[in-house]
């Protein structure tokens, strides 16, 4: 089995990496070493933005409720908090599956707000706290029948604890600890921790862009970027319409490569 880096250990190579923790010493300054996990966690709360994580993937289901039409995933997610949702589907008590309609919020048709009964459309507000919004509204027979929205996500990372224990699984595979050194090593030295000369930044920045393109590459060989399934999915997956036939390449944006995830 690989080493499992824990977040410490990624933030004591990143500051390895920049000259700032050198061998000689016995652990790396406490400021330092609280100020690249926060950038840590944003890096990679970044990249669950733009493409999918499978170790950030989560399955939760909201009882439905007579007359209740919007309901806040906050209730009922972890407390990582959900990034993006990938689809919406009613599971009755025998397990049987009826696919939603779903979409994000602005992209919305007009919603008569009015209907009620068995949902089945489903909209997402696109705030910091998501609201999945269905229609047409439930009724009591619907909750009397047990009727649940399953909804699949992708959530953020977990509070990187700031002290300097940051023991936490950051979810990415061994085969990413490289990448996501090098990367957080530019992020801090461009000026949070140390402000490396434009050739060392240029060097690292590029280190970071080819190891991340050969892993995509190496990823995208048989591997799909779809959560598990059981049941048909339905509706758009937001940032990524098809994310079967794109991935995140540098900063030049999504182009077809291929398909790739962590």
């Amino acid at each position: 089995m690989p080493t499992i880096k824990t977040a410490k250990n990624i933030a004591e190579d990143a500051l390895s990496t920049i000259g700032a923790f050198p061998a000689s010493q016995s652990k790396p300054d406490p400021g330092e070493l609280k100020k690249t996990l926060n950038w840590l966690e944003m890096l990679i709360n970044y990249e669950s933005g733009i493409r999918p994580l499978a170790g950030f993937w989560q399955v939760f289901d909201i009882p439905i409720e007579s007359g209740i039409g919007d309901y806040n995933m906050s209730d009922y997610s972890e407390e990582r908090g959900v990034c993006h949702v990938f689809s919406a589907t009613l599971v009755d008590l025998n397990g049987d599956t009826d696919p939603l309609e779903f979409m994000y919020e602005g992209d919305a048709v007009y919603e008569d707000l009015t209907e009620t009964g068995r949902p089945s459309r489903a909209t997402v507000t696109k705030d910091k706290d998501m609201v999945l919004k269905v229609y047409p509204t439930p009724t009591q027979i619907q909750e009397d029948a047990g009727i649940v929205i399953r909804v699949r996500v992708q959530t953020y990372h977990e509070s990187i604890d700031p002290s300097g224990v940051a023991d936490e699984d950051i979810r990415l595979r061994p085969s990413w600890y490289l990448w996501l050194t090098k990367r957080l090593a530019y992020e801090i030295g461009t000026g949070p921790v140390r402000r490396l000369g434009e050739n060392e930044l240029r060097r690292l920045e590029n280190n970071a862009e080819k190891l991340e393109n050969a892993l995509l590459a190496r990823d995208g060989k048989g591997t799909s970027p779809s959560p598990p399934v059981t049941e048909p999915m339905a509706g758009s997956v937001g940032l990524y319409p098809d994310v079967s036939g794109y991935n995140y390449y540098g900063s030049r944006g999504y182009r077809p490569r291929g398909r790739g995830n962590y």
